[in-house]
């Protein structure tokens, strides 16, 4: 009878924590699996790194793909590319995408160009760092780490009282350029700790901060 008791705490536990993660930070893309994610400088649009629910976390096959976050629809690449192969894909300003190091997609204008007709080398893009494990805003005032949202000391530059407390794994892990320009949201990929193998890839969310 214990046991059964402690199955039932369990599962009100889960169902609460996961409720409190649709309440704060809602998903953005349903049904889509994800390891890693890239926001466009606008974040209008997504690069997201798929994998089958149920693989082994950073093994198997991903694949590349980009999404518009106002359809939740994935966009095709209008580029004459080989189809087999994964595109290495990069962030520009203005929501343009660099692709397989040679071509540049302007999304909301639909335009294509060719990198080797340049007349001047292609500046390195500021839009595609790794996320540091203590992830600060833009205007300074918070920082992040995976699903917990911290303020900054603005003296010392350190953590302050904590503002959003979600349950996390060490796979959790914001998305890169994962703060809007305003520092009032915050994506990250979320990794549960239910199952057989304690942490599978799952959808992205957004936090808004009150």
């Amino acid at each position: 009878m214990r046991w059964y008791h402690f199955g039932i705490a369990v599962v009100v536990l889960l169902s609460g924590c996961a409720s409190e993660r649709d309440r704060v930070a809602p998903i953005v893309l349903p049904n889509v699996v994800v390891t890693v994610c890239a926001l466009s400088p606008s974040h209008h649009y997504l690069i997201a790194y798929t994998a089958d629910l149920g693989q082994e976390p950073y093994q198997g096959r991903y694949q590349a793909q980009v999404f518009d976050l106002t359809t939740t629809l994935a966009i095709t690449l209008p580029l004459d590319r080989d189809a087999t192969e994964q595109p290495e894909l990069r962030w520009y300003p203005n929501d343009v995408l660099w692709v397989d190091q040679r071509w540049l997609y302007d999304i909301p204008n639909g335009i294509v160009t060719d990198t080797t007709t340049l007349l001047h080398p292609l500046l390195p893009s500021t839009y595609n760092g790794e996320v540091p494990q203590w992830y600060p805003s833009p205007d300074g005032r918070y920082v992040a780490n995976g699903t917990q949202i911290w303020e900054r000391d603005p003296v010392t530059g350190d953590r302050g009282t904590i503002i959003i407390d979600l349950a996390s794994t060490i796979y959790t892990d914001g998305c890169r350029h994962g703060w809007s320009a305003d520092s009032r949201s915050y994506y990250f990929v979320d990794w549960i700790m239910t199952g057989p193998r304690h942490a599978e890839p799952r959808p992205i969310r957004k936090i808004t901060l009150p």
